[in-house]
């Protein structure tokens, strides 16, 4: 049978000898030994290579850190007083920060996953039990530490649940974010990948295409690859402002709040709430549309809420006051765990200023602006040293009083009316901010430095000193006052309008005594325009007077040298009204405390401050410490002859029975020098009331200033609140008086 296997068929020769099969021939042996050689080459190189060079690529991925700056937080300097009474300080704000992971609910489970690890060693990470039961001890670890900071800081639960919900949702969106834009970057690079795999292509072009897919694609994982972002590895705040005792419970019981860190840091308060509240100023966070130049280099906008002065002192001397934050360098892993933390700058405290201002006088000079203004009861002034006649005087819309150093500049009271409390920067209600703005009185505006108002007749001393450095008045020839100057109907005294009738035969010193308008009238027809105009710019009078506070307006002086050599006859009648300070000229009370103070000294012209002479309390290389220019200068032309005469009819005013402010100024302790002055207004409008003057008389230390806004005559409105403000400095003993104050009754009652 030819199937068997003994077939001749399957003999190495038929029957002649000749082989039916041909004999394998070693090529394809040996090729295919070459191809076997060659695909255990390359897979040999790859994972040399592999073993070589991608290793260190795969160990630098995964200790891949990444650097952070965090700033740390500098005191700024103090406000004081030169009786040390701190006006604004930073005090401790502590807030209470919980880590992301012990507050995500549910909680992240490779966040559990680490918590294990960490509790467990390798061998005991084999028990299934084990393990189960140690993540669930995690778990309820959070919940035991939720409940015991409720009641550390005494914290609601709704308001936890509030909280906790809230940063959940803002981290939540910010991881969503940054993957969704990584998912479709990934998206786009397989779709460009794979994009010549289209059905126009060959079968060997997609079965390669296959193949490399295969090959080169790494298998699917059950759970996404994700990019954890810095704000789920950090650490939120839960509590802003906790009190001191809160942040100690917290490190006293730390082992039962893990995940809880209490940082501190500081705000800005101001103690004495209203007290000089335009000088002190206000220092709040810099918004998001001001520049912010003293942001370190290398930190974003958001980590550092910088502060800068708005106005006052805070603004004037924000670069002396302005901490130096420090800088700490954070480095984090890939899962944004810090693995390293050093400081690399130290904090610097803002340097202490330290305020002129004696803080009792100030009190006291503000709650007589506030008695005047009907903002408070009547303490200091009683009604009958308000108004002793028939007609009362009309409620003042603000105020303002000055007192001033003669010889140097230093301010001991700079008080404006009405006022506002501090506290509405550094933390109030809509309600309160509602309530200040709603006051049209502008409880904002400083009246000491942003207020100019015509000054009335306070501006005559200065008409006096022009008109006998000119030489055209003899301050001894007798004037005869009829009540008016040429016509009945103009350029009158205020006691012809009142009572038909003049002053009478006067010389230099009853005119100033008695603020007759008619002698200075005269004295401005003699001598003109110019030199009147020369003396308001050589006492300062319509420009800034350089004190170190911001937004000081400088008033007005009206015509120039050269618009008055044009139109002389225009400002002929110019001068008469420049000569009782009325026209277009306009002051601020600060200029008129600086005039009295020049007149006081002996001709110099201070220049005002209030910030001590001293500087600060404290010194450091990276604040500027220049200091500021604190000159005086010598008003030319000025000769003693004249201020002597002009400092009698001043002391005259308040000390001699005719004069305007002796029933209401005058105090039996000690003499004192000053002008009233009541300032004409718009039609329909009660007029301004002014005090200028010094004290002592015969020995002057300080000027002062009392306006009125709208508060009527000057002897009757702002004489009675002078009177009480000298009380205080003769109580405090700022101003000696020749018989002790206890022992005295008061001065007579307003005119």
């Amino acid at each position: 049978m030819r199937n068997q296997p003994l077939n001749s068929i399957f003999s190495e020769r038929d029957a002649g000898g000749v082989s039916l099969i041909d004999p394998p021939t070693a090529l394809r042996f040996h090729l295919l030994l070459v191809a076997f050689c060659a695909i255990s080459v390359v897979v040999l190189c790859r994972i040399a290579w592999v073993q070589s060079q991608l290793q260190d690529r795969y160990l630098t991925a995964l200790n891949t850190t990444s650097t952070d700056y965090e700033v740390i937080p500098a005191r700024d300097g103090r406000i004081l007083s030169e009786s040390s009474a701190v006006l604004a300080t930073d005090v401790d704000q502590y807030s209470v920060q919980v880590h992301y992971r012990w507050l995500q609910e549910p909680a992240d489970e490779a966040w559990i996953a680490r918590g294990v690890r960490k509790r467990l060693s390798r061998k005991e990470r084999s028990d299934a039990d084990l393990v189960n039961r140690t993540r669930e001890e995690l778990i309820a670890a959070r919940k035991r530490m939720w409940s015991h900071l409720l009641t550390v800081t005494d914290l609601s639960l709704p308001a936890f649940m509030e909280k906790q919900q809230a940063i959940q949702k803002q981290v939540t969106r910010i991881a969503d974010s940054v993957n969704r834009r990584r998912r479709m970057g990934s998206t786009e690079s397989d779709f460009d990948d794979t994009a010549t795999n289209t059905s126009s292509d060959g079968l060997l072009m997609r079965m390669a295409s296959a193949v490399r897919s295969a090959l080169t694609t790494p298998p699917g994982t059950a759970i996404a690859a994700t990019i954890v972002v810095r704000e789920e590895e950090t650490f939120h705040e839960i509590v802003r402002d906790a009190p001191f005792a809160v942040a100690a419970r917290i490190h006293e019981q730390s082992h039962l709040l893990p995940g809880i860190r209490v940082v501190v840091g500081n705000r800005r308060t101001y103690p004495l709430n209203a007290t000089a509240s335009h000088i002190v100023g206000a220092r709040t966070v810099v918004r998001d549309d001001e520049p912010n130049t003293r942001l370190p280099p290398g930190i974003p906008r958001h980590e550092w809420t910088a502060r800068t002065g708005r106005f006052g002192v805070e603004r004037s001397y924000d670069h002396q006051l302005q901490g130096i934050p420090g800088l700490r360098r954070v480095v984090r892993n890939r899962r944004m765990e810090i693995v390293e933390s050093n400081v690399e700058r130290q904090p610097i405290s803002g340097r202490d200023v330290v305020l002129t201002l004696d803080v009792d006088l100030q009190r006291h000079a503000e709650q007589l602006l506030a008695e005047t203004l009907l903002d408070a009861p009547a303490i200091l002034l009683s009604p009958q040293e308000n108004d002793d006649s028939s007609s009362p005087q009309p409620v003042p819309t603000g105020g303002s009083i000055v007192v001033m150093d003669v010889v140097s500049g230093r301010l001991l009271v700079a008080a404006s009316a009405p006022g506002f409390n501090l506290s509405l920067f550094t933390g109030s209600s809509i309600a309160e901010w509602n309530a200040v703005n709603a006051d049209q009185r502008h409880p904002f505006i400083s009246r000491v430095i942003a207020m100019a108002l015509p000054p009335g007749s306070v501006i005559k001393p200065v008409t006096a000193i022009a008109a006998l450095e000119s030489g055209r008045l003899n301050p001894d020839e007798s004037f005869d006052c009829q009540g008016f100057l040429t016509r009945p109907d103009e350029h009158r005294c205020l006691i012809y309008r009142l009572h038909g009738a003049g002053h009478n035969d006067i010389t230099l010193t009853r005119a100033i005594a008695q603020s007759c308008n008619v002698y200075f009238f005269s004295a401005a027809s003699k001598m003109g325009f110019l030199p009147l105009r020369e003396w308001c710019d050589r006492f300062g009078l319509g420009r800034e007077c350089g004190i170190d506070l911001p937004f000081e307006k400088d008033g007005n002086v009206p015509g120039s040298s050269g618009t008055a050599a044009e139109d002389p006859r225009r400002f002929a009648r110019e001068a008469l009204g420049l000569a009782i300070g009325q026209s277009s000229l306009t002051v601020t009370p600060l200029q008129m405390a600086r005039v009295m103070a020049a007149i006081a000294n002996g001709g110099w012209l201070v220049t005002p401050h209030v910030v001590s002479a001293d500087g600060t309390a404290r010194t450091t290389t990276d604040i500027d410490d220049r200091p500021r220019d604190l000159s005086r200068r010598r008003i030319s032309g000025l000769t003693e002859g004249t201020l002597a005469r002009v400092r009698e009819g001043l002391k005259a005013v308040v000390q001699e029975p005719y004069g305007t402010g002796y029933r209401t100024v005058r105090r039996e302790e000690v003499a004192i020098a000053g002008k009233t002055g009541t300032a004409e207004t718009g039609p329909g409008k009660p007029d301004h009331a002014w005090f200028a003057g010094y004290v002592p008389a015969d020995e002057p230390r300080y000027a002062f200033v009392v306006v009125l806004e709208h508060g009527g005559s000057g002897s009757r409105a702002a004489g009675p609140v002078t009177r009480e403000l000298v009380q205080k400095m003769l109580d405090t003993g700022l101003v000696s008086g020749t018989v002790p104050a206890a022992g005295l009754r008061k001065a007579g009652r307003n005119q």
